[in-house]
């Protein structure tokens, strides 16, 4: 009696670009590149060191330690710059950090590609679980902007936030979306529709979990209220809410 295979022969499932390039890198390779971009493997074992030595490290030693060690990393880096424990940082060559930043614990400093960049800017906060992605895009926090926790910043165009701005908890700005248009193709592996990214001007606010969608400007004091989608532009001073967003007052001098 033989035995044969009758399994149907496994096909490739369709995946996004960056998927299909990462999963087809070797593991070390793959840690390369998402660790320290096109830097050298110096660079990776200063950047492995560093994190070895004070990634996990608690309480106050913890956060001597990753004061000592971290800022060298950084493309440039102010002072008085807290980090909190097990960050996920990855490429710092291309992020500038400036003065009396802190970013809490858990959060996530991520830049994919060599002219990607993140600009933060003095007096900023980075709430806990918060993740800053540059994909192939810049994404700028100016001065004193405060990101709660569970945010996600992330684009593969542009985001500029202003100074002052306040993010609450769970909000989501930037990302592009996948083309819908029907060309046969699924949805997962067709091109993203970027649409030039997201601008924040000075002192809005953003309530909790707000969604802005690229290509969005919110003008200066403006204020979103919670929940809401912004998916067009709104003006400076403006009060709106919804989904979509619509605007519903204006903010008293």
């Amino acid at each position: 009696m033989s035995l044969t295979n009758t399994e149907p022969a496994t096909s490739t499932p369709a995946m996004t670009p960056q998927q299909q390039r990462l999963t087809s890198q070797s593991g070390l390779s793959l840690y390369r590149e998402l660790a320290v971009g096109s830097g050298s493997w110096l660079e990776m074992l200063r950047y492995e060191a560093a994190l070895l030595i004070a990634g996990g490290a608690p309480g106050l030693l913890g956060y001597a330690l990753r004061a000592a060690l971290f800022p060298g990393l950084f493309r440039s880096c102010g002072k008085k710059v807290g980090f909190g424990k097990q960050l996920v940082l990855r490429n710092l060559r291309n992020i500038t950090v400036g003065n009396r930043v802190l970013i809490d614990d858990f959060a996530g400093l991520d830049v994919r590609g060599d002219k990607a960049t993140i600009e933060i800017g003095d007096h900023v906060s980075i709430g806990r679980y918060s993740t800053i992605a540059a994909k192939h895009g810049n994404i700028s926090l100016g001065n004193a902007v405060n990101v709660g926790s569970y945010c996600r910043v992330a684009t593969q165009s542009q985001v500029t936030i202003g100074e002052s701005v306040l993010l609450g908890a769970y909000c989501y700005i930037g990302p592009g979306n996948h083309q819908s248009g029907d060309d046969g193709s699924p949805l997962i592996s067709r091109d993203m529709e970027i649409k030039g990214g997201v601008t924040i001007g000075a002192h809005a606010w953003l309530g909790a979990r707000v969604t802005v969608l690229d290509g969005v400007t919110i003008g200066e004091r403006a204020i979103i209220g919670a929940h809401s989608l912004v998916k067009d532009n709104i003006p400076a001073g403006a009060i709106a809410v919804g989904i979509p967003a619509r605007v519903v007052g204006q903010v008293k001098n």
